[in-house]
């Protein structure tokens, strides 16, 4: 496939504009710092002589590839633009700073050359210097962009491993802290004079459950990021998944006197992943009993449908706003979080292990009144590997 711009400049010859360019060199880098320093004032690194020769070092090559008619200075201006983009970034320019540069460039450029030629540019001329700087910014904007995407990968996996290390490496610690408060809470329990002590060890306990689901939400997160999400469908009995799941929430709903049923009319049956739909569940009802209020109710249904079932989370909390209610599952989004602690990762965590189950999960509620989320889970999926 031919490109008639880049051909322009590859194979045609404009000895007289790449002299007029070599001639005004001087005054347009003069001329451009100048122009940059006023635009962009936050482009003091300018001063630094080594950014400044990028722009006279283009303007060479610009020139070599104006008088040459073949394509091997053309593509010799392709490589040299590229460390000026990688500059540009690792002095924490922007895009658009980057590019304001060049369209600088291009106008004192066209200024500069007219007036060493004496004479206005031909048609010929002008899109030959526009050719020539289109491909400069262009490949200076990719790099630029390379630069910045394997950095931030760079930083992802060492957020990543750093991530794992805290779940993994800490949590054998915190069991055991877990342990030793149990024991100091049943020491203490018949001291009458000690049930301060005893209540600050449950404040205790309960920080440091928050920091556990916290760093597993985040493990959880990273994994469905990089696709290292496997899907194992076998046979999942819901109503003893649905009543393991909120036995897990059984001391958090006694301490802050809620009440948590489970109703499973027959059998509820489903081909589906055991692991991701817990996860599911654990995130749903962990967002509903964290917003009920002392002496609310979480209460969990399901009903058979023709192709599946669908499960209901209902709880008795504040409810939530209807603008709010589309950005819910959306990552880090948190609406009004009345006081509650939490980084807005959970519901994202679980309309994520959703889609991987070819399942809908949505939310209805009415401020005021509570919301119900519901989960709506195909009778059987097919095995895949990925997502």
């Amino acid at each position: 496939m031919t490109n008639p711009p880049w051909n322009l400049l590859a194979d045609y010859a404009f000895p007289e504009l790449a002299a007029a360019v070599r001639a005004s060199t001087p005054q347009v880098v003069d001329q451009w710092v100048t122009a940059v320093r006023k635009t962009l004032p936050s482009a003091d690194e300018l001063t630094f002589s080594q950014v400044r020769d990028h722009i006279p070092n283009i303007l060479r090559q610009l020139a070599l590839a104006l008088e040459s008619n073949g394509p091997g200075q053309t593509e010799q201006l392709v490589a040299i633009t590229a460390e000026h983009g990688i500059t540009r970034y690792d002095q924490t320019f922007s895009l658009a700073e980057l590019m304001v540069e060049y369209t600088l460039l291009r106008v004192t450029l066209f200024q500069k050359c007219a007036a060493q030629l004496g004479r206005p540019l031909t048609g010929h001329e002008t899109d030959a210097l526009i050719v020539g700087l289109d491909i400069a910014a262009r490949r200076s904007v990719l790099a630029f962009v390379d630069h910045q995407s394997h950095e931030l990968q760079t930083a992802t996996e060492a957020q990543s491993k750093y991530l794992s290390f805290l779940s993994h490496d800490l949590r054998g610690g915190l069991n055991g802290v877990f342990l030793m408060i149990e024991v100091l809470k049943r020491e203490l329990a018949n001291e009458p004079r000690l049930t301060e002590t005893v209540e600050d060890l449950d404040i205790m306990r309960r920080s440091l459950l928050e920091t556990v689901g916290t760093m597993d939400r985040f493990l959880h997160a990273e994994r469905f990021r990089k696709g290292k999400v496997q899907v194992r469908p076998a046979k999942v009995n819901l109503g003893h998944m649905l009543k393991e799941t909120a036995a897990h929430f059984s001391y958090q709903a006694k301490e802050k006197g809620l009440k948590v049923s489970v109703d499973v009319p027959g059998d509820c049956n489903v081909v589906s992943d055991r692991e991701l739909l817990t996860l599911i569940f654990q995130n749903v009802m962990s967002n509903a009993l964290k917003y009920t209020g002392k002496g609310g109710e979480v209460a969990v249904a399901t009903k058979n449908e023709p192709k599946g079932c669908l499960v209901s989370v209902r709880d008795t909390g504040p409810g939530i706003a209807p603008e709010k209610l589309n950005e819910l599952f959306a990552p880090f989004a948190r609406g009004e979080t009345y006081g509650q602690p939490g980084v807005g990762l959970g519901l994202s965590i679980a309309r994520q292990a959703a889609e991987y189950l070819q399942s809908k999960l949505w939310a209805e509620s009415q401020p005021g009144k509570g919301s119900t989320f519901f989960l709506e889970i195909p009778a059987e999926i097919e095995a895949k590997s990925s997502k």
